[in-house]
Order: C-alpha cells, then sequence, then structure tokens
C-alpha cells in the first residue's frame, strides 16, 4: 500500500514538559492532569523559573495524590528526633526526580517553610536528607507540599549498585592514563628508536608502568566476567576480549623488556581497554537512571500500620500484625489484613486489590478486605481477623526474580553470537600461531596477539550498547522509562498485548460527560456547589470540583459541610438546604414521585440538564425528565437522541448498559437543580492505539476483574473483539489466563495489585501506576502521561534496533575478514593496528547513531511493515 500523501497535524507541546499532547486529552496544552496541576501549582505559588532551569528535560508529571498516608515516617521522625541535639536530620528517598530544576525546586519549598535548617537533593540516587531545628518544623507537611508537584517520598531504601560507582572511576582512570601512553606512542611512531638511549627507555617504562596500571584497573571487569562465565560452561563475550587484553599485554611487555618499546601495542592496548569499558557503562546507564527515578519497593517490609497496644498507640509493620489486633487506619491508610470495623461507619476502596475504581460505605460490625484502603477523611478503628501471614496480600506482594516463569528466549540469539564469535576468534589465533610458528615464536606470538588485538567485538562491545541508550533515551523522552535490562530484546517477539481495564486503559478517575452541566448553573448555585464537593474526598467530589473550578468557582471559607457515608453531601445556608449525591436521598422521596405530566412540579428553575428517572433504570428504559416533558427511549448502547423532542436544549439522555456511570444530583430542599452525569474517563488515545496495534497484526486482549458486561461495553467501544474479552478475573484467573494465551509472545499492561501474578506469567510487563507500591518494581518498565502512544513506539524501535544490531554484526564480519587475512599474511604492525582498532569503533558508532537518528522519519513516511515470525 503507497503511504499516504498527506500527513496529520503535528501535536501540541504540553505546556509543562513538552511532551505532545495525545489527541483528544481533556487538557488541550497539556498531555496529561498531572503536569496540568503542577504547571497550576508553579505559576500559582510564583516557581516559574522552574521552567528556565529545566530547559525542556521535564518529564510528564504523576497525578499528585491527595490524602496520602505517612504512617511509614512516624517511626522515622521519632528515630530522628531522639537523637540529642538542637538540630534533628532524616534522609528519604524521593521519586520523580530527573534535572537541576527538580533540586531547586525542593530546596526553594524547604526554604519557605520555617524551622529547616538544610535540605540536601542527590539527584542522581533520588534521595533527599533533611536537617530542622527540633520542635520548629513540620516534616510531613513539607513532604505533602513537594509530593503536591508529583514528587514521591518514602523511606531511605536507594543504595547505589557497585558498578554505578566502580565503572565511572575505572573509565576515568583508564581515559586519562591511555592519553599519556598515546602521547608516548606518538615518539615512536615518528622516529624514536632504541638507539635514543635513556628517552627511549624512559618512554617505554612509562608506556609500559602506565598500561599495567590500565590493565588492572580496566581489565578487572572483563577478567572477572570471562571466569564466571568458564565457571557456569559458557562462552562469555567478555572471554575474547579479556584474553585479548592479557596476551596483548603480555607481548608487549615481552617486547618492552627486550629493549623494542616501539613495536609493543600500549597504546592500542589502552584504546581498547577503555572502549570497552564506555560500551559497558552505555549499557547501565539510562537502566539506572530509570530505577533510581522511583521509590525503592521492599513488598511486604514496606507497608506500616498503626496498632492500639493498651493506651499506646505503636506504628509497626505490617508483617508484625497478629489475629485479633485493634489497628487504628488513618484516611489513606491500607488495611493488611481482613478485618472488621469497629466503629460506627467508614467508607473504603478496594481499587487497589480488584483493579476497580469506586468506593463503598461499610458499617459497624461489617467486614473489611485486605487491601481496602481508607477512603474516609478521618481514622478508623478495625480489628484483625486474621495474622498478616495469612492475609492474600502476602502472595501479591511477594518479591519474584524478573527470570522466573518467564521464557528464556530472548536470550538466544546472543547465545549464539557469543559461541561463535568466541570460537572463531580464538581458532583464527590458533591458526596465524601455527601459520608463522616456522618463522620463529616472536613473529608467531605476534601474528596471533595482531588477530586478537584486530577481532575486537567492537561492534558489540561499543555500537550495540550505544544503540541501546539512544533508543532508551528516546524513549524516555516519551514518556516510556525501561527498567530490565533485556526488555528491548524481548519486545520484538511481542504478537499479543494484554490490557487491565481501569487504570490502564481508563485513567481511574471520573470524567463529566457534558461541561454544560456546570455552565448552565448561575454563579452563586456554581459557587454553593463548589463549596459542597470541595470538602470531600470522593472521586465524584474531585471530578466536580476540578470542573467547577475551569469555570471560576469561589470557595467559601465559611461554609460547613456534612458528608454521609453512601449519601451524599449536605449544607444548609440562609435555612435552605442544599444536597449532592444520591438521587434518592437528595430528593428524599427518589425521583419516582415526578408525574410525567407535570414535570415542572419539582424541577428548579435553573435546571441545566433533564433528570434521569432512577426508577426505571432496571426496565430497560431510560426516562427522561425535563422541563419539556418526560420522555422515554430504549435502553442500550444506541443513541436515541433523534426521538426526543428539539425544543429542551439541555437535555440529556441516560441509557442504562451505555457505560455511563449514576452521577448526582444537586437539590435545593429536595428540588432538583442539576444532574451531573459522570463516567470513567478513558486515555484520550485509547481507541487509536489499541487500532493501531491491531492494524499491524497484533492481538489485543482486555482482562479485567470488572463485571462482564462493562468489560464488553468498553471493548466494543475501543474496537476489540468480543472474543478477545474477559471480565471478573481474580488475580489469579489473570495469571492463568496470561499463562495460557503466552507463547513467548505476551506484552501485559496493568496498574492494580491484582496484577502482579500475571506480571510473572507475561513475556514482559509494565505499568502506569508509578505512585502505587509494589507494580512499579515488578514490571519491566514504566509509563509516565495519560497517553498509550510510547508502547507502539517502543514495539516499533526495539525492531528498528533488532535491524541495526544485526547489520552491525555484519559490518564487523566484514572487518574481520579484511583484517584477519591481512594479519595472516604478517602485515599488521602495531601503528597500522592502532589505527584500524579505533577507526572501526568510530566508523560502527557513526553508523548506528546515523541509523537510529533517521528512524524516525523513515518509518513516518513509509507504512509499518506486517510483523514476521521471530526466529529463536
Amino acid at each position: 500500500m503507497p503511504a499516504s500523501t498527506t500527513s496529520e497535524p503535528a501535536p501540541a507541546a504540553c505546556l509543562h514538559c513538552g511532551s505532545p499532547v495525545p489527541p483528544g486529552s481533556a487538557a488541550r496544552d497539556f498531555c496529561c492532569v498531572g503536569c496540568e496541576a503542577v504547571h497550576g501549582l508553579l505559576v500559582e505559588q510564583g516557581l516559574t523559573r522552574y521552567y528556565q532551569l529545566a530547559q525542556g528535560k521535564t518529564a510528564p508529571a504523576a497525578e499528585p495524590r491527595k490524602e496520602r498516608a505517612f504512617a511509614w515516617l512516624e517511626p522515622l521522625i521519632s528515630r530522628a528526633e531522639s537523637i540529642p541535639g538542637p538540630l534533628c536530620a532524616l534522609e528519604l528517598d524521593v521519586q520523580g526526580i530527573h534535572c537541576a530544576a527538580c533540586v531547586w525546586l525542593m530546596n526553594e519549598l524547604f526554604r519557605r517553610q520555617p524551622g529547616g535548617a538544610g535540605l540536601t537533593v542527590d539527584p542522581a540516587l533520588g534521595k533527599v536528607r533533611l536537617q530542622w531545628r527540633r520542635g520548629a518544623f513540620d516534616v510531613a507537611e513539607f513532604l505533602r507540599g513537594v509530593e503536591g508537584f508529583g514528587y514521591l517520598f518514602g523511606p531511605s531504601r536507594k543504595r547505589p549498585e557497585r558498578t554505578s560507582l566502580d565503572l565511572p572511576i575505572r573509565l576515568g582512570i583508564c581515559a586519562a592514563l591511555s592519553m599519556n601512553v598515546m602521547l608516548f606512542s606518538v615518539s615512536f611512531y615518528v622516529g624514536l628508536t632504541p638507539e635514543d638511549g635513556d628517552v627511549f627507555r624512559l618512554f617505554t617504562r612509562l608506556s609500559l608502568w602506565l598500561s599495567s596500571a590500565v590493565v588492572v584497573v580496566g581489565g578487572w571487569p572483563f577478567f572477572r566476567s570471562a571466569l564466571q562465565g568458564l565457571r557456569r560452561g559458557v562462552l562469555h563475550l567478555d572471554l575474547p576480549i579479556a584474553l585479548g587484553i592479557l596476551l596483548v599485554f603480555g607481548m608487549s611487555l615481552a617486547q618492552a623488556r627486550g629493549g623494542r618499546g616501539d613495536l609493543a601495542y600500549f597504546d592500542t592496548l589502552n584504546t581498547f581497554v577503555t572502549l570497552m569499558l564506555v560500551g559497558r557503562w552505555l549499557q547501565q546507564r539510562v537502566l539506572e537512571r530509570n530505577r533510581r527515578f522511583l521509590l525503592d519497593d521492599d513488598g511486604a517490609e514496606g507497608l506500616f500500620v498503626r496498632r492500639e497496644e493498651g493506651a499506646r498507640l505503636t506504628t509497626v509493620r505490617a508483617a508484625e500484625v497478629a489475629d485479633g489486633d485493634v489497628l487504628v487506619i488513618a484516611s489513606g491508610d491500607l488495611v493488611p489484613v481482613d478485618a472488621v470495623l469497629l466503629d460506627s461507619g467508614a467508607r473504603v476502596s478496594t481499587d487497589w486489590i480488584t483493579g476497580e475504581p469506586g468506593e463503598r460505605a461499610v458499617g459497624q460490625g461489617e467486614a473489611l478486605p485486605a487491601g481496602a484502603f481508607n477512603a474516609g477523611r478521618e481514622a478508623v478503628r478495625v480489628q484483625a481477623k486474621q495474622a498478616f501471614t495469612d492475609s492474600p496480600l502476602v502472595a501479591l506482594l511477594r518479591r519474584v526474580p524478573t527470570e522466573v516463569g518467564r521464557p528464556a528466549l530472548h536470550t538466544r540469539f546472543w547465545d549464539r553470537v557469543s559461541r561463535r564469535w568466541v570460537a572463531t576468534v580464538l581458532f583464527v589465533s590458533a591458526l596465524g600461531l601455527a601459520l608463522w610458528w616456522p618463522a620463529g615464536p616472536d613473529k608467531a606470538l605476534e601474528v596471533a596477539v595482531a588477530l586478537l588485538v584486530v577481532t575486537c567485538p567492537c561492534a558489540i562491545g561499543i555500537a550495540t550498547p550505544l544503540a541501546y541508550e539512544l533508543v532508551q533515551a528516546r524513549l524516555r523522552r516519551g514518556g516510556f522509562f525501561i527498567r530490565s535490562t533485556d526488555l528491548l530484546d524481548r519486545l520484538p517477539r511481542v504478537r499479543k498485548v494484554l490490557f487491565d481495564k481501569t487504570g490502564t486503559l481508563t485513567l481511574g478517575r471520573l470524567e463529566l460527560v457534558d461541561r454544560a452541566a456546570v455552565r448552565g448553573l448561575t454563579p452563586a448555585t456554581r459557587d454553593l456547589a463548589f463549596d459542597l464537593v470541595s470538602r470531600s474526598n470522593h472521586p465524584a467530589s474531585r471530578c466536580l470540583a476540578a470542573a467547577l473550578t475551569r469555570e471560576g468557582a469561589r470557595f467559601n471559607p465559611e461554609a460547613r459541610v456534612a458528608e454521609l457515608a453512601g449519601q451524599g453531601l449536605e449544607m444548609h445556608r440562609g435555612g435552605v438546604r442544599w444536597r449532592l449525591g444520591r438521587a434518592d436521598w437528595a430528593t428524599e422521596a427518589g425521583m419516582a414521585e415526578l408525574h410525567p405530566h407535570e414535570p415542572n412540579r419539582r424541577l428548579a428553575a435553573d435546571t441545566p440538564v433533564g433528570v434521569f428517572n432512577a426508577a426505571r433504570a432496571g426496565e430497560g428504559a431510560a426516562e427522561m425528565i425535563s422541563p419539556a416533558g418526560a420522555h422515554t427511549v430504549p435502553a442500550g448502547p444506541s443513541r436515541a437522541v433523534d426521538r426526543l423532542p428539539k425544543s429542551p436544549p439541555r437535555v440529556e439522555v441516560l441509557l442504562s448498559g451505555s457505560g455511563l456511570a449514576a452521577g448526582p444530583v444537586l437539590t435545593r430542599d429536595g428540588v432538583p437543580v442539576a444532574f451531573f452525569l459522570l463516567r470513567e474517563s478513558v486515555r484520550p488515545d485509547a481507541r487509536r492505539e489499541v487500532q493501531a496495534l491491531q492494524a499491524e497484526g497484533r492481538e489485543v486482549w482486555l482482562i479485567s476483574g470488572d463485571t462482564p458486561a462493562r468489560v464488553k461495553e468498553m471493548a466494543t467501544a475501543l474496537g476489540i473483539p468480543a472474543e478477545r474479552t474477559l471480565g471478573g478475573q481474580r488475580p489469579e484467573d489473570k495469571a492463568a489466563a496470561v499463562a495460557k494465551l503466552d507463547a513467548a509472545d505476551t506484552l501485559y499492561l496493568g496498574d492494580g495489585v491484582n496484577d502482579s501474578l500475571a506480571f510473572e506469567r507475561a513475556l514482559c510487563a509494565g505499568t502506569p501506576a508509578i505512585d502505587r507500591p509494589v507494580m512499579p518494581g515488578k514490571s519491566d518498565f514504566f509509563l509516565l502521561g495519560e497517553g498509550l502512544g510510547a508502547i507502539r513506539e517502543a514495539l516499533r524501535l526495539s525492531a528498528r534496533l533488532r535491524q541495526v544490531v544485526r547489520r552491525l554484526l555484519a559490518l564487523a564480519v566484514g572487518y574481520n575478514v579484511v583484517a584477519v587475512s591481512v594479519c595472516l599474511a604478517g602485515w599488521m604492525t602495531p601503528l597500522r593496528a592502532a589505527v584500524a582498532m579505533p577507526a572501526t569503533s568510530l566508523a560502527t558508532v557513526l553508523f548506528t547513531v546515523w541509523w537510529l537518528s533517521a528512524s524516525r522519519e523513515r518509518a513516518a513516511a513509509t507504512p509499518t511493515p506486517p510483523l514476521r515470525e521471530v526466529p529463536a
């Protein structure tokens, strides 16, 4: 099919992070709600210098979490304040640091809060150290203020990996020493000979000593890796590198001791070692950056809870909870075990374990499942009905190595390359030694060493790590952060993409279906509604508060609002009772009392939308009651708007089975004023990306714990075939479904701990939920922003990367055929080797950069090729 001659207009850039704004995004100037919220805070608090410091390097911001629990912080503060002295100190991990602007922002917020003595931010590791004057600084308030900008704090668990500190130091030492050795070698190439006496001997000794340090410092990582491979019976790619280093150094040492330093390979050896260290450092740099972006998670050990111990309240680890313990669950805290409520009432959310949004009211004596969160504004007391060791959370929180349960097919290609490369290099070196042995041991050894030098795996040791680094950096700019070393090797095998629904294809929050419902309110009614919803943390309240804020609603600090769990919000003002909540509660008698022939009897004058007759919701029909009369239309996914009279300008139709959530009703003394129709907010590009994945030949599945009917409705809306939808899935069911579907070709995207077991069965797994525990630590990648386009971009770039790597290997083979021929002919000299080895390294690097930098433009100009099977 020829490429289209027309192109879509370039998407707008996010005002906060510069990422493309997904088509259909609710926030037209921002790529996600998180960026919109953070940008608003920066402007409101006069912190826009952040953008000058960021210089376009800002990542998409996570949506700030409200009412986040800080139970884990209490024992840390107590320990810090127990140390005598005027100052207290505390070290914490932080998630979301990515540039100098983040450091400036945290220091500026710290400076504005009284009582602080000092703040040190380590952006490389993602840690902060706070110092404050005893009794004069509120640590929790400061952390909440910073987290409002999209960051997250946690206990100090991050530790620098040994290689992350080791390699840069080794690389710096070797680079410095190599430059000095190269200067000495230049003198040999331009004519310095043994006849020059002391100067020649001095330069030879200096080259020998400095090269010895390079071999010890820079060669050790390769020696260690080669030995480990031999112990396991594996011919690792580091084996020819280690052998080359040792043999080249041995021969050069022999030449130097024999008075012929001009025939040694010291400069080539130093350059070789340094370039190999550069490649090794490139392999780990971006991955470590991505891992440090997140908080470290240690599963169940990271969960804390408050426990009553007589008259004391103690913060303990969840693992210490026993059957019968009385726990105090603060707002936002987790219930770690199955329990019963001791207080009169509470509101809980179970979205973390079920994956589905929504909160429900719980009465005294009713059961609370393990994994539920206190969604109310007040702490509640519960009694544990099991020890934590018996909690269902234990299995979901366990840490499993990424290799467990995952096929090792992705390693076969590199295993074959390694074995063949090592065997070929060793055979060719032995052949050269044998062919030239009759000419004398010195000449034979020189040829063998030259073969090891010029056949160095530069394409694998330098260009390939660079290719991976370039792809990872590009994906990172698009909000796709890789955590697993071999993910890019696995992605080309993906033929099935499995999505969880809520929080993955949807955004885990509600949205207003028609903003006219808010715009149609009078300013006074709009302000009053805002006074109601701004004092509630219910998802519907948060949705309406955002919509009312956009319309300029004003906040009255003197308003007094009562919240009734499971019912709604109530406020009295000027002798009038205002309610916002369930229709039957807000209108007292319910909508069923509305007489179809007297539609204006119970409707307020400024009713902006029609009101749904809740009494007929179960009859397979939806009834619209508006000032123009009552009209009934069949229920179902079809939109029968045309059957309604055209006279009411703002009549809304509520159709059961349409995927629309029941919305709250605003009433005045029981008289409906407005009805706000809400629904789950779907990611703006979800339909486009799902259809694009299917057009490329991949199977797309929808697997959810939600009811089968709602899952099928979502699948229909996104264009996913009904036979590829699975609803009502428990965590064990999801894992079994993934295991059944997976043929080493599945990618699973989920956000809740109910997806944890499925993560372990898929070829690769990722999450958009970086603000939740457990899942980021189990994922191969994570996403920032509200779009899903980064997944398809990662699949495309991984395939491009595979092509580039194979072309690099082909170039390496061609170069080595020529180089081996020159060596076997006896024409390779130290000078020629010193020129050939860096030259081929530079050529492969330039080839890599050119192919990967031009891939985006070429891919945009040509249609995506059909998928082909990847050989195992």
